[in-house]
């Protein structure tokens, strides 16, 4: 992990100098870390120094925070820690590989590898496939009541009302490996570059 105090224009190396990092997350003064075999580090203070959580040897791709309740994707579904990564707990999703997380209110939206996005609104206890359900969803944003999803090879995907229905939108044949949102754009970085929508995508 690299700090910027900038905006860019200079960078320093943090403490965590020798993990492949795949996700940050934040939470008032935590940082969260998701690290390649290595688990999910925290520091405290700006990234000076770094403490390894319990989830310390998995391959951990991507991170999630709704209040106190810390969302780690991994290859083997997606664990729950309510005291900053001191424990954790595998969720009812527990035999997917786990790409990207985000959340709407209380609801949480995990895409995975080859099976879609899926849907828990009760912490991880329960959770149900929507009905993009047969592809590999490499990212999620969210605007709004709009949720997106950047796939594997067939582009963004919309959807309204929580899953419950999906529309490709008009990038729709590029692997979109990540979404940002600022405003009401949308920046889909892919593998052919980076593309805006200022329309949900249409």
């Amino acid at each position: 992990v690299y700090l910027s105090t900038n905006n860019g224009s200079t960078w320093t190396q943090t403490a965590l100098n020798n993990r492949t990092v795949l996700s940050l997350a934040i939470s008032e003064n935590n940082i969260f870390t998701a690290t390649y075999q290595y688990g999910v580090y925290l520091s405290t203070n700006n990234g000076s120094t770094w403490t390894q959580t319990a989830m310390n040897h998995n391959d951990v791709t991507c991170l999630a925070i709704i209040g106190n309740n810390i969302f780690a994707g991994t290859g083997n579904g997606v664990y729950l820690s309510t005291n900053n990564g001191t424990n954790w707990t595998q969720t009812a999703l527990n035999n997917k590989t786990v790409s990207s997380l985000t959340i709407i209110g209380n609801n949480i939206f995990a895409g995975t590898y080859q099976y879609g996005v899926y849907l828990s609104t009760n912490n991880g206890t329960i959770w149900t496939q929507t009905s993009l359900n047969n592809f590999w969803v490499r990212s999620l944003a969210i605007i709004g009541n709009n949720i997106f999803a950047g796939t594997e090879e067939s582009g963004v995907w919309l959807s309204t009302n929580n899953g419950t229905s999906w529309t490709q939108t008009a990038l729709n044949n590029k692997s979109v490996l990540s979404l940002a949102i600022s405003g009401n754009n949308i920046f889909a970085g892919a593998n052919s570059g980076v593309y805006l929508s200022t329309n949900n995508g249409l």
